[in-house]
């Protein structure tokens, strides 16, 4: 009987040391994903920028095959692991896409403004439209799929949410290889660590990763194309210092990390009860 015991509870022992072995080697993995992705994403475009360029003139002056390239080897590492909990097996419905009324109504607002100040011309439209289709697949399915399951392989679901968060944040901080602004860069990560909670949100309750592909894609068209038309992107003839906008300073630079806050803020509410419905990776 006590060989019995002591043979079950080996066995037990060696299929849990293995477990581990598996959730510490996804982890790795991912992570490891994450830096190549991040070199394709920031350091393989930069060769192809003249000097220090803002965003607003990466995503609106052609096709960006960096975010296409950085896309899609995360969707490879993905299938090559059969990572298939990462949410692209899902879609979503009207009832998942009420979640998002918040951010829709930034969106909305965004663009009705941008409509008012003068949209800027329909092929640079197509080019930041095409280029935050890029940029929200890729992001989501980098952070809110690949990295934040294999943090939910490895801890809890809450600090896998806050671990994944901080990922988000700190990346942004990278636009400064491209931009050579690091305030903006810190303001940027800021403002990117609270809307990812709220992606996350998204992400955990509709069970699918399109839903926050799609808000994401879509605020940053709207944040881009309100940009362009705030610069007067419109009007190509004027001269250049026409379309000069002063730059923020003071308490005014802190106006992006203030409009996402509610933002972060109804991202927590969405997750208030993931500690009993998100307990497995699977959920």
């Amino acid at each position: 009987m006590k060989a019995v015991l002591w043979d079950q509870h080996v066995k037990a022992a060696t299929a849990g040391a293995t477990l581990e072995m598996q959730m510490n080697k996804r982890l790795a993995i991912a992570l490891g994903a994450f830096v190549v992705w991040i070199v394709i994403t920031v350091f393989v475009g930069k060769l192809f920028t003249a000097g220090d360029v803002s965003l607003q003139e990466m995503i609106s002056r052609g096709i960006g095959w960096t975010w296409f390239l950085a896309g899609a080897f995360i969707l490879s590492v993905c299938l090559w692991q059969g990572w298939n909990d990462v949410g692209l097996d899902r879609g979503f419905g009207l009832r998942d896409g009420r979640l998002a009324w918040l951010p829709m109504v930034y969106i909305l607002g965004a663009l009705a403004f941008a409509v008012v100040l003068g949209l800027p011309p329909a092929t640079i439209l197509f080019f930041v439209l095409i280029n935050c289709l890029f940029v929200g697949f890729s992001e989501e399915l980098m952070l809110r799929g690949a990295v934040l399951q294999a943090f939910r392989h490895s801890v809890s679901i809450w600090p896998a949410v806050l671990l994944t968060s901080v990922v988000f944040g700190a990346m942004h901080s990278m636009n400064v290889f491209v931009t050579g602004d690091l305030k903006a860069a810190l303001i940027q990560s800021t403002a990117a660590f609270l809307s990812g909670l709220m992606f996350i949100a998204l992400r955990l309750r509709s069970g699918s990763l399109w839903l926050p592909i799609a808000v994401h894609a879509l605020w940053d068209f709207a944040t881009f194309t309100l940009s362009g038309a705030t610069h007067n992107m419109s009007h190509g003839n004027l001269p250049s210092e026409a379309a000069t906008v002063p730059d923020p300073s003071g308490l005014m630079q802190l106006i992006p990390v203030l409009l996402v806050l509610p933002n972060g803020i109804y991202g927590l509410w969405l997750m208030r009860n993931i500690g009993q419905t998100h307990v497995h990776p699977e959920a």
